[in-house]
């Protein structure tokens, strides 16, 4: 019996559909990593993010009316929230199993590093323009009950960046574990810190 002949057409689609299943393949054990992202996880992630949102509208606020001080902090941490809700996406995505769009957890560091530098930048530049009036916000933030709130606010901001520190990224970009326990630190650090703001604006 004569064998049949392979075409160069059929070793083509043969060899792409060989790269295609690696592909595949490939994805579902990344995605395996991910098992335990759900959209719990997610959406729980999404308070300390809107808690800081809060906390960012009552200080912009505050600084209505100083120009250019106010657009630079409201710039940076609008950049912040924007990272922050980049990166609840991502994870909100791989608990729908919509896979795994890198890009979202990619660029939160950027825009976190980014908002943070921004926002420090507003704050020096109003210092040195002194359309910030420190007198009068020491007052607000340090008056009772806001200092307490504060107070534990940057307990809980402590014991996140220690916590972190004792990881490496990648660990946290894989371990459900881990990410649930940054998770509602960040969400006592910020909802604390947000709670000062709010009692600082309304005692002052």
């Amino acid at each position: 019996m004569k064998e049949k002949k392979t075409t160069a057409k059929e070793e083509i689609i043969g060899q792409n559909e060989s790269v295609i299943g690696k592909e595949n393949a490939s994805k579902d054990d990344n995605l395996k990593e991910y098992e335990e992202f759900t959209v719990a996880m997610a959406l729980v992630d999404a308070l300390p993010v809107l808690f800081f949102a809060g906390s960012g509208i009552i200080v912009s606020t505050a600084l209505a009316g100083t120009g250019h001080t106010f657009w630079i902090v409201l710039t940076g941490a609008l950049l912040i929230t924007l990272g922050g809700f980049c990166k609840v996406l991502w994870k909100l995505l791989l608990g729908l199993d919509k896979g795994d769009v890198k890009v979202f957890n990619k660029v939160f560091v950027p825009f976190m590093a980014g908002g943070f530098f921004i926002t420090l930048a507003g704050v020096i530049f109003g210092t040195f323009k002194k359309t910030i009036c420190w007198a009068s916000a020491l007052k607000s933030v340090t008056s009772i009950p806001a200092v307490f709130f504060f107070i534990l606010g940057f307990i809980g901001m402590g014991f996140m960046i220690l916590y972190r520190k004792k990881y490496d990224r990648e660990t946290f970009r894989t371990d459900a574990k881990k990410n649930w326990i940054a998770q509602f630190t960040n969400l006592f650090a910020q909802g604390m810190i947000f709670l000062g703001f709010l009692f600082a604006k309304l005692f002052k």
